[in-house]
């Protein structure tokens, strides 16, 4: 039998056990469990078998009505029990009591069995990304230099050029956090209120590029760039801007939009100075979304 329940501080010592057997032990939960298990706008539930905690899966509000499930994970052990269905259709069935109108989610191409389950159960895909890195070690990451013509940009100034950029074209109008997507028009001043920076560069007045770097969401070391557009012939100055800010982090991680049809401009620089990826450029996470309903389950 199956038990669920919210997750307690108690329960944090199985939760990074099961967590230290998922990607090599890199797994992000135990960085941020802390922030989940106090969290007021979402909740991590666990389930009990035998007494025994073995899955766990966390749900949160990115903005209003717009709820987002991450974090699903399940001791090997006890996989293909349909423990993990069980857990989705409790959020599920949640969500819809909360008026929630919007799920979203995430996931990496390698995932199979998980998008199989996803896309079985009435996810579409709606966005999808290449996932870009430099390590402390990298390269690239010793390019970086500040530039005299990058200043800071307001929200008035930031949110329409967002708004028409090819950066957000290409993304299905989603604006990635870290691993997060936010559908950028349902909240444009609470989507940039998760940056650190908002930095840009003009000219005669008028801004042609723009860079968006988060507030750390998982690891301390990392520097994210949630969203880098604009001319092209400012574009490089604006990143290796951002690179500088960069030099004391671990690693630089962004998401770069790219489908069958558009994809951001950013990319070819990005190849060109040498950043890593993990699928040779081709598209590797995705952005599902679905409405609430009480049937069906999902794996992340």
């Amino acid at each position: 039998m199956i038990t669920l329940r919210k997750a307690t501080v108690s329960d944090k010592p199985r939760i990074a056990e099961i967590s230290s057997q998922i990607w090599d032990g890199e797994d992000y939960v135990p960085d941020v469990i802390d922030d989940w298990l106090t969290d007021p706008s979402g909740e991590v539930i666990v389930a009990i078998v035998d007494g025994k905690l073995i899955s766990f899966a966390r749900r949160s509000y990115l903005l209003p009505r717009y709820v987002w499930f991450e974090g699903a994970r399940t001791d090997p052990m006890y996989r293909n029990s349909g423990v993990a269905q069980e857990i989705s259709r409790c959020f599920l069935e949640s969500v819809r009591r909360e008026g929630a109108d919007l799920i979203g989610l995430s996931t990496y191409i390698d995932n199979e069995a998980s998008i199989h389950i996803i896309e079985k159960n009435g996810f579409q895909k709606v966005a999808s990304y290449v996932y870009i890195e430099a390590g402390n070690d990298a390269p690239v990451k010793r390019e970086g230099r500040r530039s005299a013509s990058v200043f800071p940009v307001t929200p008035k100034e930031a949110i329409p050029f967002i708004r028409d950029s090819q950066f957000l074209h290409a993304s299905n109008g989603h604006f990635p956090h870290g691993w997060k997507f936010y559908p950028y028009e349902r909240d444009p001043k609470q989507v940039l209120s998760k940056m650190e920076h908002v930095l840009g560069i003009k000219e005669e007045d008028r801004l042609i590029a723009l860079l968006c770097v988060g507030k750390s969401l998982r690891h301390e070391g990392e520097f994210t760039i949630d969203f880098i557009d604009g001319r092209l012939d400012a574009l490089e100055d604006l990143l290796r801007h951002g690179l500088y800010l960069a030099a004391q982090h671990q690693v630089v991680e962004m998401m770069a939009p790219k489908d069958e049809t558009a994809q951001a401009p950013i990319l070819s620089i990005l190849k060109r100075m040498g950043f890593a990826v993990w699928n040779d450029f081709a598209p590797d996470v995705f952005v599902y979304e679905r409405e609430p309903v009480v049937k069906g389950s999902l794996m992340l």
